[in-house]
């Protein structure tokens, strides 16, 4: 398995991680209590800042060279390659609404439970489609020559919230993830 195909895996837990985070916010919102909205805007923020700009893209780059290489995964390609647009602006019109001035009258937190609820249940679907069908049809299809073209085309980027030397911005999410890890078993 290539470094990138293995990194795109690990991306997908860590993530996995946080839309459970996020939805527990949710289900406050659904028993009428008040979420923590500075967590969800970190989390929404991180979503945008590394999921949206350097792990679909790199998923996109996969997918390209998978249809070189097999027309046959045509439609699921440009499908999942399409759903990262779709996933991007639902992550846009999340963040919009978490951050209004108003999120807390009762229309606005019905409209963030239902953008939110959508935004996780249509990010879990995409990432169980990848893991099912295209990776691994891609660590089967893919040459060594063509990894390492997809690996140098990439550059290995670090997460800033699940790497070792956690960026500043994310101490706060990274420690909440740390100290509730029962939440991932």
């Amino acid at each position: 398995m290539s470094e990138t195909l293995a990194a795109l895996k690990r991306d997908h837990a860590n993530i996995a991680k946080l839309l459970k985070i996020l939805e527990s916010e949710i289900l406050a919102i659904e028993v009428g209590k008040t979420p923590d909205y500075p967590l969800m805007r970190e989390i929404m923020r991180y979503m945008a800042e590394h999921s949206d700009r350097f792990h679909h893209p790199k998923e996109d780059l996969i997918f390209a060279q998978l249809l070189k290489r097999d027309p046959d995964v045509r439609a699921d390609a440009e499908e999942l390659i399409q759903e990262h647009v779709v996933i991007r602006l639902s992550s846009i019109e999340f963040i919009g609404l978490i951050t209004s001035t108003r999120a807390d009258s009762v229309n606005a937190r019905e409209q963030i439970g239902a953008s939110g609820s959508h935004y996780i249940s249509a990010l879990r679907e995409h990432m169980f489609r990848e893991e099912k069908k295209l990776f691994p049809m891609a660590a089967e299809v893919l040459t060594p020559k063509e990894w390492k073209m997809i690996d140098t085309a990439i550059k290995t980027i670090d997460d800033p919230l699940f790497d070792e030397m956690t960026a500043n911005d994310y101490q706060r999410l990274f420690h909440l993830i740390a100290e509730q890890s029962d939440l991932f078993l």
